[in-house]
């Protein structure tokens, strides 16, 4: 059976909507929808408190399912969409401007993926600069990338059973934890093959240049 795919368009800064038509279901969150607009996607939901832009006066009544939250709520934006693609048994979430802006509002989008792994083994977030996959229980290959680094976290206190081959610097079944980066800046000599078995792995490929 293959997996039910939900995409969130967030209302960081901007990155192109790559593989979005690959999705099941499309939420744009907030300023998210304006992003969706210009790329002239329909989401299948909008969300937010629309405290960001003038977003109500741009949507089409005919068009999305519009869910207005009140500005004074304990989740986000990003966290509600979240929160609705698991409880509809979405089983992989793609990030769209998820990163870019205020340093509280891309720690809260990394949280709200990291709440997403309790249900789910697979994130991923597009970024013009950046790649990140979150994975739990879970194997991925990554391709060989040139003029990039390749960089593992544990977002849990802790992740055990990590490995990663075809890299200059290969882990097998490995602990990570979360106070100290030793998974940082590795390099790719092959497809890089990574795999976890507890706990949620944060996987960062950064442009370097």
């Amino acid at each position: 059976m293959m997996n039910k795919l939900c995409s969130i368009i967030s209302g960081g800064d901007f990155s192109s909507l790559d593989d979005i038509e690959k999705s099941d279901f499309i939420i744009a969150c907030d300023k998210g929808y304006e992003y969706a607009l210009e790329s002239k996607i329909k989401p299948d939901l909008i969300v937010g408190d629309f405290d960001s832009c003038d977003v109500l006066s741009k949507i089409d009544s005919n068009n999305s399912k519009i869910i207005k939250l009140n500005k004074e709520k304990d989740e986000t934006d990003t966290m509600f969409a979240v929160k609705y693609a698991i409880e509809h048994e979405f089983d992989e979430i793609f990030f769209y401007c998820f990163l870019g802006g205020r340093l509280d509002h891309i720690i809260a989008n990394i949280q709200a993926a990291s709440y997403a792994m309790k249900k789910i083994n697979h994130c991923k977030v597009f970024d013009k600069k950046n790649e990140i996959h979150f994975i739990r229980d879970y194997k991925i290959v990554i391709p060989k990338r040139k003029n990039c680094s390749l960089s593992l976290f544990s977002l849990s206190d802790c992740c055990t059973g990590v490995s990663i081959n075809n890299v200059k610097y290969p882990l097998n079944n490995a602990i990570l934890n979360n106070c100290f980066p030793i998974g940082i800046s590795n390099e790719w000599i092959n497809d890089a093959e990574i795999s976890v078995c507890s706990g949620i792995l944060m996987i960062v490929i950064s442009r370097l240049i």
